[in-house]
């Protein structure tokens, strides 16, 4: 088969989806390997590197069967019948454009977020480094915040996360700028991204309160005294919210969201999706921070950690195997919707998709 590895296209997405070790793995197995020039360049992975992995480097690779990406695709690149692997985020109705695009063109699409276990755990997952840029970047903007209204900011050592070439980098920062403050935080779930804002939060003084799901219906209680919020639960449009924009005034002026989750009017009802250019916006008086691509600020690490999970699922796909998970459309149809436990709210969210046909 003929695998396109293209430069991303997301605004201050950094990271590339394979990198020249896996790559080889590909032209081991006798595919043809086109990566996009410059592709690996943000990551620190030349040209000359996916060359001697056996990949021909080219201006243009979406014209090759198979696109294995990080991001979403552009519309105007999606070619018929073509295969498609990459974060797509469109199981919750996100993207009703791009899902439509993929049943228009006879898509076969694979989402990494929904390729999981026999015990429904993902496989493809950079929560840890989701965890770690958004608690680190929460604490940076809280000390703005709390600077702006009136208090002493604290964590001004602290440089922007880009700035850093990797996350021992991002460690070795946190130690010596000695953050020693009195900062209540609250991480909503337990998996790897609240794994990862724990992670950061042992190089400071500062011991979170971690929620559980089965805690979240009780943030009433606690919203008034929070200082950061960090949102890292998994959420589906048939469960009910945690905070509701009514909620918001119950918070301090100071006091930040950071909702990596992401989903727009989701389990934080006022969250909208934003970007690395302009990552925060305020809403009835609350700072958010809502970038939905966070591992791309350490993209080096973040991507060698996503090609190593990606890998044996490209290659079985590649040598056409079916998953037995992840599959988000095929032959028209939005495959995903059958038999899924929230399989209730699909007729909603395919309704446009079918008023459009």
């Amino acid at each position: 088969m003929n695998i396109g590895i293209p430069k991303e296209t997301k605004m201050g997405e950094f990271r590339v989806s394979l990198i020249p070790d896996h790559v080889r793995l590909l032209t081991k197995a006798g595919h043809m390997v086109f990566v996009e020039k410059d592709a690996g360049k943000r990551c620190k992975f030349s040209n000359r590197d996916y060359e001697k992995a056996g990949a021909v480097i080219v201006d243009d690779v979406y014209d090759c069967e198979m696109i294995v990406r990080v991001k979403e695709p552009p519309l105007a690149t999606i070619k018929k019948n073509q295969v498609i692997m990459g974060y797509l985020h469109i199981e919750k109705g996100q993207n009703l454009v791009l899902l439509n695009k993929f049943l228009d063109q006879n898509s076969t699409t694979y989402a990494y977020e929904e390729i999981r276990d026999d015990k429904s755990n993902r496989l493809v997952n950079l929560g840890v480094e989701a965890g770690i840029v958004g608690m680190y970047e929460g604490l940076r903007l809280y000390g703005k915040t709390l600077e702006k209204n009136g208090g002493m900011n604290r964590f001004k050592k602290l440089k922007p996360i880009k700035t850093y070439f990797c996350i021992e980098d991002v460690y070795k920062a946190l130690k010596e700028a000695h953050v020693h403050n009195n900062v209540n935080v609250y991480i909503f779930g337990k998996g790897r991204v609240s794994t990862g804002a724990q992670k950061v939060l042992s190089y400071t003084d500062i011991k979170p309160q971690v929620l559980y799901r089965d805690r979240t219906s009780y943030a009433e209680e606690f919203l008034p005294k929070a200082d950061i919020i960090l949102n890292a639960v998994d959420w589906y449009p048939d469960e009910p919210r945690i905070i509701t924009k009514n909620m918001l005034k119950l918070m301090k002026r100071s006091a930040v969201i950071v909702d990596i989750s992401c989903d727009e009017n989701g389990s934080i009802e006022s969250c909208i999706p934003t970007t690395w250019q302009k990552p925060i916006y305020v809403f009835n008086g609350i700072t958010h921070f809502c970038v939905d691509n966070l591992p791309s600020a350490v993209p080096r690490d973040s991507s060698i950690h996503l090609s190593s999970m990606i890998i044996p699922h490209v290659l079985k796909v590649a040598n056409g195997e079916e998953l037995a998970t992840g599959l988000m459309t095929k032959n028209g149809i939005f495959e995903y919707a059958k038999n899924n436990e929230h399989s209730e709210i699909f007729e909603e969210i395919l309704a446009p998709v079918q008023d459009s046909a």
